[in-house]
């Protein structure tokens, strides 16, 4: 008769015994030994355990204890003397042991937690499954979530084919609905991974049937959790859209707001890289290393089997407050999500009502009253979340105990984390943006190229972040110079004091938009103009001393501050162009460049005319006294438009704004 994992298990011997109950300890030489010449398979599960983190033949580690309590059980491994006097218990933990609850649990593994529910063990009917539990909970529940009512539909929408016939493409003409929406990465366009695409010369076929087998697997698992759920519609952009009819696309991108608001949930295709990835966990995501390791043992006589968890990556942080096993094993923050960093990406978590999340690891549900992972556990708040900001710029009333939050503020964090995402087409800045603008609490009329009037003061003190990614002008037209939207790129906005004082006066600023997305569309021209302090500057490259291959590094990850010339690091400096015999000069004022390109433009013999804007004064110290220092833009003469000027970059003069003002004219300035 073949042996079973109880008989396995059943016997001990004199080393691990002690370990099994807890608090104990032995050598790692006693440990081993055991596990090798005397097949002690306990011994040997405790050896392999702490062998997935540790190299054991590492002659500092010495000595091997066991901590339990509380629903664990832990090992540590480390000195013949080891100290837990500093830190946190966790921070001594080597490694977590628990039983997967969904396998065979044998009573002589009786010493190990054990997790109910598996973190290795998804499935497709499973998940679908699940996405039921936390709808239903959400309805009868969750009284501050969206009502379940139905919504108009788009303007095309996949009907799945609820009976189980082939889906087609479904011209909505203005009904009402309950739909999903798809949020998914497109992939490399010149890949031969599977696409499907609406274009004009086979929509009138996509309106009568699209087999599901044409259907790339991201695609086609959104329908199959359509089903699964009873919901008859899907949105899915590259086929809701007419992708070749330019002004189908600008009509529909103008209406996205409207589609991820108005639907019933959105899929967040987490885990795929394109079209043809699959939402679903596959076996390449559950064979890929990660922090939860797997022991397994086969019955001898059947086809049971006993699978160990082995977590070798434990968040102190998060340890010293679990209360169960499971907490130490969730995989919700193993896998990066293929999303994050995708400019497209941000109104659609934004504006989404609930948020299913296909992850590597996990599945992750998310409602305006919860948000968990399939083991059931709360996902941590996150902070950093924009949608959270995006709530408060929406409804005003969410943020009134957080005064801080004013709309300036919010807007100028979500462009902040907008643009550190990243766009295929960089046309594309300003329309990817338009769904969160769109639901802003503010007057259309006053959205200008991705500010808001209101808010120009401050929102026009922005500035290229640069490293760690090069930062460049758009090829294409896509915002005037004094828009941040004017730059690929991430930007931020300078952080300003309560008692800046601004000392421009905006007398016009005026955008010309395409398509029929009232001011949120693509912008062709635009204009600011002002009155203000000017001074006419000259621009100075001067000698650096600094090492070559640091400014090469820097150059390298993005920075435009110094630039290598010949055997010499240069760096741009800005004075005024005319100095006056009777007052010194004002000290020289280094340039922090947006983009690396702009030193050839600014020192070629072409241009020779630039402008010193001051927009505001700030106070500050200067060599131990009180003084204003000015906020400014440098500003060069526009090849456009004859009399006009385009924005160079933002500049905190050095030293005092009175060692400047005699170089001061007043003037009016048109800003293209």
């Amino acid at each position: 008769m073949a042996t079973t994992i109880d008989d396995l298990f059943s016997s001990r011997c004199s080393v691990c015994a002690p370990l099994i109950s807890p608090p104990a300890s032995c050598t790692k030489t006693a440990l081993r030994l055991s596990s090798d010449k005397a097949r002690c398979t306990t011994c040997a599960l405790l050896w392999t355990a702490l062998s997935e983190k540790l190299d054991l033949e590492n002659p500092a580690i010495e000595r091997v204890d066991s901590i339990g309590g509380y629903g664990f059980f832990n090992l540590v491994a480390g000195s013949a003397k080891p100290r837990f006097t500093t830190g946190s218990l966790w921070d001594h933990v080597s490694v977590t042991l628990a039983l997967d609850g969904e396998a065979y649990c044998p009573s002589a593994l009786n010493w190990l937690p054990i997790l109910r529910k598996s973190p290795l063990s998804r499935t497709k009917e499973r998940d679908i499954k699940l996405i039921r539990d936390r709808i239903e909970d959400c309805r009868a529940n969750h009284s501050k979530c969206p009502d379940f009512e139905d919504e108009q539909l788009p303007t095309r929408v996949i009907d799945v084919g609820l009976g189980g016939q082939d889906p087609f493409l479904h011209i909505s003409q203005g009904a009402r609905g309950r739909y999903l929406a798809l949020s998914h990465r497109w992939g490399d366009p010149n890949s031969s991974h599977k696409k499907l695409l609406t274009l004009k010369e086979n929509l009138a076929a996509h309106c009568k049937r699209m087999p599901l087998a044409d259907f790339p697997t991201t695609f086609r698992d959104a329908i199959e959790v359509a089903r699964g759920l009873g919901v008859q519609y899907v949105w899915i952009d590259s086929i809701c859209i007419v992708q070749n009819d330019t002004a189908d696309w600008e009509v529909e991108a103008g209406r996205m707001h409207s589609v991820y608001s108005g639907a019933f949930a959105t899929i967040f295709a987490d885990r795929a890289t394109h079209s043809d990835d699959g939402i679903f966990q596959n076996e390449k995501d559950r064979r890929t290393p990660r922090s939860v390791r797997v022991i397994e043992y086969k019955d001898g006589d059947s086809d049971r089997s006993t699978r160990v968890l082995v977590q070798t990556q434990i968040d102190s942080g998060a340890a010293n407050f679990a209360t169960d096993a499971k907490e130490l094993f969730c995989q919700v923050g193993q896998s990066a999500s293929q999303l994050a960093g995708r400019g497209w990406i941000l109104q659609e978590e934004c504006l989404s009502r609930r948020k299913i999340h296909f992850t590597e690891t996990e599945l992750k549900w998310r409602c305006p009253t919860v948000a968990n992972c399939d083991c059931g556990l709360p996902a941590p708040p996150d902070m950093a979340d924009p949608s959270n900001n995006f709530a408060i710029l929406e409804n005003p009333k969410r943020g009134e105990n957080q005064p801080w939050k004013t709309p300036t503020w919010l807007w100028q964090q979500l462009v902040e984390h907008y643009t550190s995402r990243s766009l295929t087409y960089e046309t594309d800045r300003l329309i990817a943006l338009a769904g969160i603008a769109t639901k802003a609490s503010k007057p259309r009329r006053d959205y200008i190229a991705g500010m808001w009037r209101d808010q120009l003061n401050t929102s026009i003190l922005w500035k290229a972040v640069g490293a760690p990614n090069r930062c460049y002008r758009t090829a294409k037209y896509v915002a005037p110079s004094w828009s941040w939207a004017s730059v690929s790129g991430k930007i931020r906005f300078v952080p300003l004091s309560k008692d800046t004082r601004f000392i421009w006066e905006i007398l016009d600023a005026k955008c010309h938009f395409t398509g029929q997305s009232g001011g949120f569309g693509k912008v062709t021209s635009g204009y600011l103009k002002v009155r203000s302090k000017a001074v006419h500057v000259k621009l100075e490259e001067r000698p650096q001393n600094m090492r070559k291959q640091i400014a090469q590094e820097l150059w390298d990850s993005g920075d435009a501050t110094w630039k290598i010339r010949g055997d010499e690091v240069r760096y741009l400096t800005v004075m005024p162009a005319q100095p006056s015999p009777d007052v010194p000069s004002p000290l020289p004022t280094v340039l922090e460049l947006d983009v690396q390109s702009d030193w050839d433009v600014l020192t070629s013999s072409s241009q020779s005319d630039f402008r010193l804007l001051c927009i505001a004064l700030v106070d500050t110290f200067w060599e131990g006294y009180a003084a204003e220092r000015g906020l400014c833009l440098l500003l060069k003469r526009s090849p456009q438009e004859q009399g006009s000027w385009e924005r160079v970059c933002y500049v905190f003069l050095k030293g005092t704004w009175k060692s400047w003002e005699p170089y001061v004219l007043n003037e009016d300035i048109k800003i293209l």
